[in-house]
């Protein structure tokens, strides 16, 4: 069973360090958890956001990167329940690369594995960056500031920061599904 109270301990101690742990693995929990604290005035919430922005398309940059030099046939070899992940994932990408580069962060239990697949995959290194940073600070921003407006209506009572955050993730939404249709569109047109 889940110990909100572990974690809201982690973050009093640690701070900005539990963010960037939190960040390299799946641990939203966390960011919002120190997000909620920023309420309170014991964090930053724009300092929050960066060390989870820059932490999170870090690490999955150099994820990428191992798996597009080395692949994932290490990992398979090493830990057999990867090749079932592995050949889930290669049939996401091969039918939506870029839908699926852009939510992979946000799907529990592949997060981690993701980017070694995409890379291993040979997606471009380029296309994997610019859609990996769209995607990371979506992440950041989501997780961030979903922690903020709970504690601030939970706590503080107030609810003026509701409508500027969900203005907000509206146009991110927006933003991402654009990409994704145009990138589909010229992917779909070059190979015609």
């Amino acid at each position: 069973m889940f110990d909100f109270g572990v974690v809201a301990d982690f973050v009093k101690e640690w701070g900005y360090i539990a963010v960037l742990i939190g960040s390299i693995f799946e641990g939203e929990i966390v960011l919002i958890t120190a997000s909620a604290s920023a309420t309170l005035g014991y964090l930053s919430i724009y300092k929050i956001f960066l060390v989870a922005f820059l932490t999170t398309v870090v690490t999955d940059q150099v994820l990428f990167l191992i798996g597009y030099k080395f692949g994932t046939d290490w990992a398979v070899n090493r830990f057999p329940k990867v090749k079932n992940i592995r050949n889930r994932i290669f049939a996401m990408l091969h039918k939506m690369d870029v839908l699926f580069i852009l939510a992979f962060r946000f799907i529990y239990g592949i997060r981690t594995i993701s980017p070694l697949i995409i890379g291993s995959a040979r997606v471009r290194p380029v296309r994997f960056v610019f859609f990996n940073i769209l995607s990371g600070f979506c992440w950041a921003f989501v997780c961030c500031f979903l922690g903020y407006v709970i504690a601030d209506v939970v706590i503080d009572g107030k609810f003026d920061t509701v409508p500027a955050v969900l203005a907000i993730s509206g146009i991110i939404t927006v933003l991402i599904a654009a990409i994704a249709l145009f990138a589909k569109f010229r992917q779909k047109n070059r190979s015609v």
